[in-house]
């Protein structure tokens, strides 16, 4: 079967047929089974404060303070939904929100979109921590230490520009890679005026939103932003 597709369409045709199709299965299953009006019951039900994990994946976090969402099905999610939808939440709904490595998926205009969103979720004065991949350390180590780069991705027949491309298309997954300023730009078209860089484990705004996966840390950019 693969073959015959393969016959018909390109590898980049396939690989977004894939996700689009599945993608439009979230979202038949979700109208079908009233997914938006019982995630609104149940974010309504859950103490204060509440936290949302946007594209939690296998890391979502078992606690009645936690909403964990993905596109796909792993450990502790709780709903399924397409992210280049707006999300069924209220206004005003949560304290916080982390999303790691989840906005390089997305074009710079549907990141934007997405925060916007984000922005909405979120009360007065909540706080956003998002991690992505760091685009200038990518470049950077490119340039001063190439051979560093590709040990770090641990393929060793990759020529480091190989690596790059890599990091910037990832099989046809990643969209945007951002350094600092691209993201500050992203989120203050969303709403967010106040947008800091930080570090690894580390909050100047929030501790609670505080979920980094260490094996993310040599590589990403981690920016908090409070919603006015």
């Amino acid at each position: 079967m693969k073959r015959h597709l393969l016959f018909l369409f390109s590898h980049r045709t396939l690989a977004n047929l894939r996700w689009d199709f599945h993608l439009l299965r979230v979202r038949l299953v979700g109208f079908l089974t009233n997914r938006f009006a019982k995630a609104r019951r149940d974010v309504r039900s859950r103490p204060h404060p509440r936290y949302l994990n946007l594209g939690s994946g296998p890391r979502g976090l078992d606690s009645p303070q936690w909403i964990n969402i993905d596109a796909f099905p792993d450990r502790n999610v709780q709903y399924l939904f397409d992210f280049n939808r707006a999300l069924p939440f209220e206004e005003a709904s949560f304290d916080g929100v982390f999303c790691e490595h989840v906005l390089e998926h997305f074009s710079f205009d549907d990141g934007v979109a997405l925060m916007t969103g984000i922005g909405r979720n979120l009360k007065p004065g909540g706080v956003l921590r998002v991690i992505v991949p760091d685009a200038a350390w990518l470049v950077r180590t490119y340039f001063e230490d190439p051979a560093a780069l590709v040990a770090h991705r641990g393929v060793k027949d990759l020529t480091p520009m190989e690596v790059v491309n890599d990091y910037f298309r990832q099989r046809y997954e990643h969209h945007f890679l951002h350094d600092f300023d691209s993201m500050r730009k992203l989120l203050n078209l969303a709403g967010f005026d106040e947008v800091i860089r930080s570090t690894f484990g580390q909050s100047a705004m929030s501790a609670d939103l505080v979920l980094d996966d260490v094996k993310y840390a040599p590589e990403s950019l981690y920016v908090e932003a409070r919603k006015s």
